[in-house]
């Protein structure tokens, strides 16, 4: 259902500066909500996110070179990974519309978000900016990178990529999960073929469930 707060000419226009918005700054909002107290300065931020924007476009190229040009339910398969569904209740912490477990190498796919999302695209109107069957595609290959992730020893997304220093003085490094989740949304963009920020569908979501205003459906930076 639409949200009633919201007319259509003013959701539709919050879409359009939302996904006019480029990768780094979609990027830098999720950087910003995985920090958990790691203060990055500008030149760090920079640094990781092209990091893990470029991790994420060498694996797509490795991939398409490996596997050529499957859909993602066919690539599941090349690579022995099963698909499953679930239909999780719509709230905290089960708004998550995909998940890859490594230990028995499964992609879950969460339908009550995937589907309520949908809806909402359907309903407003919104599919003009991002058509509705995008989702499953981008959700899988999302996972996928996480599956990828996994079998690769010392990718960047998963590494120690932040210099700090123990009490000041003893040096180490640290990694940040939100590069993980920076790499992931690249590489399904890349692998998708979308021109949009895949980060859209969170907002869409948040939005269906009147926990988000229009105001803050372009990230805020």
């Amino acid at each position: 259902m639409i949200p009633a707060k919201y007319d259509l000419e003013t959701l539709h226009r919050g879409a359009q500066t939302a996904l006019e918005c480029s990768d780094a700054v979609w990027y830098h909002s999720t950087l910003k909500s995985d920090l958990c107290g790691c203060r990055l300065s500008s030149e760090e931020e920079s640094k990781v996110i092209d990091g893990a924007m470029q991790t994420a476009a060498n694996m797509a190229q490795r991939v398409a070179a490996q596997y050529g040009q499957l859909s993602p339910q066919e690539l599941l398969e090349a690579m022995n990974i099963k698909l499953v569904y679930t239909a999780e209740e719509l709230r905290e912490p089960y708004l998550y519309m995909g998940l890859y477990e490594p230990a028995i190498r499964t992609i879950t796919l969460n339908d009550s978000p995937i589907l309520l999302i949908r809806q909402f695209i359907r309903e407003t109107g919104l599919a003009v900016f991002t058509p509705e069957e995008d989702i499953i595609r981008v959700a899988l290959l999302h996972e996928i990178f996480h599956a990828l992730e996994e079998e690769t020893p010392d990718i960047y997304t998963r590494s120690g990529m932040l210099e700090r220093k123990l009490l000041g003085i003893f040096p180490y490094k640290r990694g940040l999960s939100g590069v993980s989740e920076v790499g992931a949304v690249h590489f399904s963009k890349c692998m998708a073929g979308v021109s949009y920020s895949p980060c859209i569908y969170e907002r869409y979501l948040l939005m269906a469930l009147n926990l988000l205003s229009i105001d803050f459906l372009p990230p805020n930076v």
